[in-house]
């Protein structure tokens, strides 16, 4: 199967020099995870102008929110991933499903032979239309990323003893619980 057979034709674009507040409603809006950055002064015929990057959800938790930044009054351009990996419309799946494991990256811009944006390769298109054993895989090498979370070296590693009066005060401190019941293993993020 080819690229081509399952890839987004109708991937969303936005200017370069639009607010990261615009780009999250055009995400919200069209339920999408990932916009085309262009540069709207050199047009061409796959698009409304040149590739200059993507923006993703991930990219405004990890470039925007968390620096604090004003998203009101940060560009696209200054947050976008300018790195962007591509496959071929001709292109086999496999191999693209191989780049997207290799690269840990969960959607491909597609390109035709000329290089020319011509749609979108998610993680989520390999899921509708391949095998399930062959999803699961990329899907595993694509998300390796998270899985393996932040990595601290074990020498930087500081416990401090608790006491059961701790336990109760950090029980009564406003918290976000990720996974867990407050008996099990988690990770509390202060509020």
């Amino acid at each position: 199967m080819k690229c081509r057979n399952i890839m987004n034709v109708d991937p969303e674009w936005i200017s370069g020099g639009a607010t990261v507040l615009e780009a999250a409603q055009v995400m919200r809006d069209r339920t999408v995870g990932m916009l085309l950055v262009f540069d709207a002064a050199l047009g061409t015929t796959a698009g409304p102008g040149r590739l200059r990057g993507v923006i993703t959800d991930r990219d405004l938790a990890t470039r925007v929110c968390a620096d604090d930044k004003r998203a009101s009054q940060t560009l696209i351009s200054d947050v976008a991933t300018t790195d962007i990996v591509t496959c071929r419309a001709d292109e086999e799946l496999k191999d693209a499903e191989e780049r997207m494991q290799k690269t840990e990256r969960s959607r491909l811009v597609v390109t035709d032979q000329g290089g020319e944006p011509v749609g979108v390769l998610s993680l989520s298109d390999i899921f509708r239309y391949e095998s399930h054993r062959r999803a699961v895989k990329t899907a595993r090498g694509v998300l390796a990323r998270e899985a393996r979370g932040q990595q601290t070296p074990p020498d930087r590693i500081r416990l401090t003893p608790s006491t059961p009066a701790d336990e109760e005060a950090a029980m009564r401190q406003p918290s976000v619980m990720v996974g867990g019941s407050h008996n099990d293993s988690m990770k509390v993020f202060p509020t």
